[in-house]
């Protein structure tokens, strides 16, 4: 069974390192129903995701940043366990949205 994703927030991360510039999202989420609530440790996962994915993602599911937290995270992995798109679902009923 895929493991489950809760979106806990969305954080953004911008820099430059080693002479290359990153944009990126982390999604901080719950990754096990046992940990819920606890904010760290083995109960919890980062997703990474490229800005411009992230960007893409939220616009073509017509998602509102705000409604994030809270949601089941439905990813599509990519190279490098990068997110290259995902979808949310109802936490309570698992309909995606």
């Amino acid at each position: 069974m895929a493991t489950k994703y809760q979106i806990i927030n969305v954080k953004e991360s911008k820099g430059n390192y080693e002479g290359s510039n990153y944009d990126n999202r982390f999604f901080l989420c719950y990754s096990s129903e046992n940990g819920k609530y606890v904010v760290c440790g083995e109960n919890t996962e980062n997703l990474k995701m490229k800005a411009d994915d992230f960007n893409f993602a939220i616009r073509s599911h017509n998602y509102e940043l705000s409604a994030l937290p809270g949601k089941l995270i439905l990813p599509v992995f990519g190279r490098n366990d990068y997110l290259t798109d995902f979808t949310l679902a109802d936490p309570d009923t698992g309909e995606v949205i």
